[in-house]
């Protein structure tokens, strides 16, 4: 089947508002197998929305809308779409996060679907009903399964899986760049489900083999920071972090998961030189010598919380996140992350791109998968008889 997905308000023609719909819808699309050919932005206007549905019918099976929906005279799309398929059988979807209900027309062979342009209330809906409503209008089983990767560029997974890309038509091999991710998702067709299942089986088990550490999980709802709590109760490991530019945001996500609490035991935030003194113990002589954002004190601050909290595994993380203060020598998204395990410390340096915000979001998923893979290189070393 083909789907083209329709986006409407003023707010994304302008830019003040980044059309993330559009990309989780597609992705949803290559789970379901579809096809999606064509991506339309519209801005708030019934002739013009009329226009690029009258559009979209003439070369999709299902057209994904979402946005202009709202209440009363604001109900533009609702309005749009009623004029074009008056003779529709109509379904609401109920939205349990937001005032505007989704709707689901059917007309002959074609489907029609409105969803809210908020992605609070669009992702629930999609996901609990129109998802297992498109399901069932394949002729086919689709089974999917998604291997999510840190510590490994887009580029280099393309470049690792080229050739699986290119020959498998079916299962279906889709990259999808995350914030400090890549996940690949493996999609299968077949009509039968054991089928599908089977030819996804040897895909998943060659990125296995080609990614191996690189690889966090190959289920779809655990995220990083689960992984790595996992990874630390599994081995019975408490963890501490010490954080400058991230300003707790490392922490944070950690205690995001439940039951955190058996293995985190503090983190700081020592954003000035001086706190870094006096809470971790960085020498003077290393931040006049080196500067606060260096793989020295990196080093120093990840030994300093060791001392400190008496944890198994310590992260800090150093650098600048801008807009100011960067300089030739140190420029703005130059980050240092250090990792100690057990009294071996790593440092490495990173070179992130982007604004403040996402430098720093960068920053604490490379603290992750940092984090993740020295407790594995611990513990191979340790198996091995080389520790």
């Amino acid at each position: 089947m083909v789907v083209e997905i329709i986006s409407v308000g003023n707010e994304l023609l302008t830019g003040t508002v980044v059309n993330s719909n559009a990309a989780f819808l597609a992705e949803q699309c290559v789970s379901l197998g579809f096809e999606c050919f064509y991506q339309t932005i519209v801005g708030d206007d019934k002739s013009r929305l009329q226009e690029v549905i009258r559009t979209a019918e003439k070369r999709a099976d299902i057209i994904l809308i979402n946005g202009g929906l709202g209440q009363a005279d604001d109900d533009i799309t609702k309005d749009s779409v009623k004029e074009v398929y008056d003779q529709a059988t109509v379904l609401e979807l109920e939205n349990q996060n937001g005032p505007t209900n989704g709707f689901i027309l059917e007309e002959q062979k074609k489907r029609i679907i409105l969803l809210p342009g908020s992605p609070k209330e669009l992702e629930p809906m999609f996901t609990e009903q129109v998802f297992p409503y498109l399901q069932e209008k394949t002729d086919m089983v689709i089974r999917t399964r998604t291997i999510k990767l840190c510590g490994i560029s887009e580029a280099k997974v393309n470049d690792e899986i080229a050739d699986l890309m290119n020959e498998e038509q079916n299962p279906v091999i889709a990259t999808y760049a995350k914030c400090g991710e890549v996940h690949v998702r493996v999609t299968a067709k077949a009509d039968r489900e054991k089928d599908a299942v089977k030819m996804i089986k040897p895909v998943v088990k060659e990125l296995k083999h080609r990614f191996n550490m690189n690889i966090y999980t190959t289920h779809e709802e655990t995220s990083l920071e689960q992984s790595c709590v996992d990874l630390l109760l599994a081995n019975n490991l408490r963890i501490s972090t010490m954080e400058s530019c991230t300003g707790g945001m490392l922490a944070a996500r950690l205690i995001n998961v439940p039951g955190v609490s058996e293995v985190f035991k503090v983190g700081y935030v020592t954003y000035s030189n001086k706190a870094k003194r006096k809470v971790l113990g960085v020498k003077q002589s290393t931040l006049k010598k080196y500067t606060a954002v260096s793989a020295e004190v990196a080093k120093e601050m990840v030994q300093g919380i060791s001392l400190l909290t008496k944890a198994d595994v310590t992260v800090s993380v150093t650098g600048l996140a801008g807009p100011d203060g960067g300089t030739k020598e140190k420029p703005v998204g130059l980050v240092y992350i250090g990792c100690n395990v057990k009294g071996k410390a790593v440092v490495e340096e990173y070179h992130f791109t982007g604004d403040r915000t996402h430098i720093r979001e960068e920053a604490v998923v490379a603290a992750l998968a940092l984090l993740r893979k020295c407790v594995l290189e611990y513990f191979s070393e340790v198996t091995f008889g080389n520790k």
